[in-house]
């Protein structure tokens, strides 16, 4: 790729972009490359797999959002490149796949202890509450995707218990498994015990279940919303090293950008590779 790195930065020197931009370019696509040769990509690899990982790669390395932005523009540059002069079949990447440049305070997922204290908590709700807190928890549903649920909406298929979402925010309907074995076991429970009729499977508005998350976090100082039950979801899968392919299609998300803000609240351990010095 190195080859094809040079002649793309002669034909934009050719263009009149700068020497400091063509600089800027090199050093962007040498790192794109590196991470493509060292995991054995093709340039012409999927694209799901490649800005899946990648963006894994740079959000563990905890890079700021314009820097990883910044990188992601110039392989779109360098891609269109590619596909005019033949090199590649298509652009693998487009505006909607950079993470949103937000100057929001990074949105940091409950730690463990916090989990621990949010779990005792719901646990001592009414069962229908309870199940509705521990399916959001288990599955990054959204608040309104739970309250909506129907019975007929939440099934067994073997072993696994999946809730089938219809008329989700953004067209995002899918059907998920609920991952959390014991939040599956809890919502089926409750499922099987219901008794079926018009009503919502859970009985509670989205007003409501936002009513109990208020209640926490004014009982216990923890700062708390329903949606961070999502940021925290998609945190634990990242943690364990789950793609973010498979992370955007259970939080129903439209673009692999806004998967990676909602993953960069992970806890990332660097303990595996700081270096000990001898002192």
């Amino acid at each position: 790729m190195e080859e094809l790195i040079e002649e793309f930065l002669d034909d934009m020197r050719v263009e009149g972009k700068t020497e400091s931009s063509l600089e800027t370019y090199r050093y962007r696509l040498k790192d794109i490359a590196a991470y493509l040769d060292a995991n054995d990509f093709l340039i012409n690899a999927d694209k799901k797999a490649i800005l899946s990982r990648y963006l894994g790669t740079l959000s563990q390395k905890c890079q700021r959002i314009s820097t990883i932005r910044g990188k992601l523009s110039t392989f779109r540059v360098f891609c269109l490149w590619a596909v005019k002069k033949g090199y590649m079949s298509e652009v693998i990447i487009d505006p909607d796949d950079y993470p949103k440049n937000t100057k929001k305070q990074r949105i940091r997922r409950l730690n463990d202890e916090e989990l621990r204290i949010f779990k005792a908590y719901i646990d001592t709700l009414q069962p229908n509450a309870r199940a509705a807190f521990r399916l959001m928890l288990g599955s990054g549903c959204r608040v309104a995707e739970a309250a909506n649920l129907r019975p007929d909406d939440i099934i067994l298929r073997g072993k696994t218990v999946y809730i089938d979402i219809k008329k989700a925010k953004w067209g995002s309907d899918r059907c998920i498994p609920i991952i959390d074995k014991t939040a599956a076991e809890i919502v089926w429970k409750y499922r099987a015990e219901l008794e079926i009729d018009s009503r919502p499977a859970f009985r509670l508005s989205k007003r409501t279940l936002q009513g109990y998350a208020t209640d926490f976090a004014q009982k216990t100082g923890i700062t708390f919303r329903c949606h961070l039950l999502r940021h925290t979801f998609a945190a634990l899968l990242s943690e364990k090293g789950t793609p973010l392919t498979t992370i955007q299609f259970l939080l129903g998300h439209k673009s692999l950008g806004m998967t990676a803000h909602y993953a960069q609240s992970a806890l990332v351990d660097v303990s595996d590779i700081t270096p000990e010095i001898n002192l």
